[in-house]
């Protein structure tokens, strides 16, 4: 309705109160509005607590996303992050309380290592690091009572092991402790069918798709996430509507992306398999991966990340041959549509020791590269170029 007032109002108020074009009935917007609005006129129609209120509490174009995601994980509900890490750390932090103790793996992405090995303990939270392979060590590293949560990735990053997601969500209910399980390599369609607690992605990756969105997020069960948002409200780590609204479209060509990316990822990691000048090859579509046969069982897609070590006698180390390619670039992150590559010693594994870098696979000849859309053929040709040149 026309504000009459309006009339009598100076030019500045006008300008701050402007009058609002809103479609009527049925003659709705085909595609959601960005509601880009920190603040909300509160209503005496409905409880507060129904109602958006802020922001940084919730926001209609926020919700949606959550909602969307939710649905496409199979999960209960669903919150969303300005980041990946803050969706871990939000995770951990509204979750544990002091003297609780978490298990995770070495095997994890790098800052998520750190936050619960070295932040956690600032807030009277233990926590015990193993292998990703040494399930049977599990249930010895569980303290009944004391242990709430087992986390791990699946594959996991840099080298994409896999993790036996049977057996550890199995000891998990045995002593009644939460699972969480970073999916971001594998993707948001998949593991939808096993009963974890809380799935954690980083949706600057697969779920925006184009690599100018920094966003995260935690599906699970419900009363989880009640719990959790209620600590993510006063960290503050809140998406912002338009960064929610470009994951949102970036969604609409999720599963088409994705099945690219994996078909292109699948040649690519067959190449390097053959090539000579390559040393060893971490792909799970490989029969020659440790995790094969699991990954078979868990995973419809092998994902877009192929890692791999160059054979010492192609005379370049890591770095070398990364800004040697032309058509891959040298960058960080993964997921988006053009292909990059980065060698793994320099961000994988600095908190590490030589030995479970070693271990882990992480050397000055390892990259890992995420498989872009491009033809699949230019792709395998920039690899063999830089290989035999």
């Amino acid at each position: 309705m026309k504000n009459e007032s309006r009339k009598k109002w100076g030019s500045h108020t006008r300008l701050n109160h402007p009058e609002r074009v809103e479609p009527k009935g049925l003659n709705r917007s085909l595609l959601s509005p960005i509601y880009q609005s920190v603040k909300f006129v509160v209503s005496d129609e409905m409880g507060y607590g129904d109602q958006f209120i802020y922001s940084r509490i919730s926001n209609p174009t926020i919700r949606q996303l959550e909602l969307a995601l939710a649905e496409l994980q199979s999960k209960e509900d669903c919150l969303v992050f300005s980041s990946g890490i803050a969706s871990i750390s939000g995770m951990l932090l509204g979750l544990l309380k002091t003297g609780d103790h978490v298990i995770t793996f070495k095997e994890l992405y790098k800052p998520a290592r750190i936050f619960i090995r070295d932040m956690l303990p600032k807030f009277g939270i233990e926590s015990t690091l193993l292998n990703l392979n040494d399930v049977e060590s599990l249930e010895k590293a569980i303290i009944p009572g004391k242990t709430k949560l087992i986390h791990f990735e699946s594959p996991t990053n840099p080298n994409l092991a896999i993790a036996d997601i049977k057996k550890i969500i199995s000891m998990a209910r045995k002593y009644n402790v939460f699972v969480s399980m970073d999916g971001t390599f594998a993707g948001l369609h998949q593991h939808t069918h096993f009963d974890i607690d809380l799935m954690i992605h980083s949706l600057t990756k697969f779920g925006n798709g184009h690599g100018d969105v920094l966003a995260g997020s935690l599906a699970g069960k419900k009363h989880l996430i009640a719990q959790i948002r209620q600590m993510t409200i006063s960290l503050g780590a809140t998406l912002d509507p338009h960064a929610a609204f470009l994951v949102e479209r970036g969604l609409k060509t999720y599963l088409l992306r994705f099945e690219r990316h994996a078909k292109n990822a699948k040649e690519v990691a067959h190449f390097l398999d053959k090539h000579p000048k390559v040393k060893k090859v971490f792909y799970p579509g490989l029969e020659s991966h440790n995790g094969h046969q699991l990954a078979k069982e868990q995973m419809t897609d092998m994902g877009a990340i192929v890692s791999f070590i160059l054979d010492p006698s192609l005379g370049l180390n890591a770095d070398q041959f990364a800004h040697k390619l032309k058509l891959i670039q040298f960058a960080v992150s993964l997921g988006a549509t053009e292909s990059i590559i980065c060698p793994t010693h320099l961000f994988f594994g600095d908190d590490l020791s030589s030995e479970e870098k070693e271990e882990m696979g992480i050397t000055p000849f390892s990259l890992r590269f995420s498989v872009g859309l491009e033809n699949f053929e230019d792709i395998i040709e920039d690899l063999k170029s830089a290989l035999e040149d």
